[in-house]
């Protein structure tokens, strides 16, 4: 089994690029799904949570949700309050990763979509790495059309992150997504098949 890593800043195109896999039948595990599951369904979870950053938790039908927006606001200003949530939901991503490669074995390509793939080693887990970018302007004009978003908030994510040039030096296969999808897919293609005749 051939794991390849797809990561990239926000506003860059991994879910387009993770798209483009599965239509291949590859599958791909999206850790942004398992974290927003984590944070909607995990009652553990929720209640730490609730504990440790209380204006970031309401009731809604008697039970406890969390606001996401307000929770992002909260850990994207302080690098402490982000390692905080980080220990505390990563190690749940770890155990669903886990089971998701125990269970896709039998393929031959494999993808994991984490946009900390760098920040957090996992790029040391995988074969290939994709790194999806674009311009900054067609980031910024992605991210800023998102409910919630602000200019400040896209600046302290982004900030959160590796640069772009410092992933680079890593030597991925990047992906560029400025000029459409039809051009992004033919990228995605030529990689596949590099990936196909080196193998591991």
């Amino acid at each position: 089994m051939i794991i390849i890593g797809i990561t990239g800043s926000i506003g860059m195109g991994k879910t387009t690029v993770s798209n483009m896999l599965r239509i291949f039948k590859i599958p791909v595990f999206d850790s942004d799904r398992v974290v927003k599951e984590i944070l909607e369904k995990n009652y553990d979870i929720i209640e730490k949570i609730s504990r440790i950053w209380p204006e970031s938790v309401s009731f809604h039908q008697k039970q406890k949700k969390i606001n996401k927006n307000v929770l992002s606001k909260k850990i994207f200003e302080s690098k402490n309050e982000r390692k905080k949530l980080e220990g505390i939901i990563h190690p749940l991503v770890k155990k669903e990763r886990t089971s998701f490669l125990r269970q896709s074995e039998k393929y031959f390509l494999v993808g994991l979509d984490i946009p900390l793939l760098y920040e957090t080693g996992m790029d040391k887990e995988c074969d290939y790495i994709f790194l999806v970018h674009t311009t900054k302007k067609i980031q910024k004009r992605r991210v800023l059309i998102r409910a919630y978003m602000t200019e400040k908030k896209f600046r302290l994510i982004n900030n959160s992150q590796w640069s772009f040039e410092k992933k680079k030096k890593k030597t991925p296969y990047i992906i560029n997504t400025s000029f459409g999808k039809l051009v992004t897919f033919i990228i995605v293609i030529f990689y596949l098949l590099k990936i196909k005749f080196r193998g591991k």
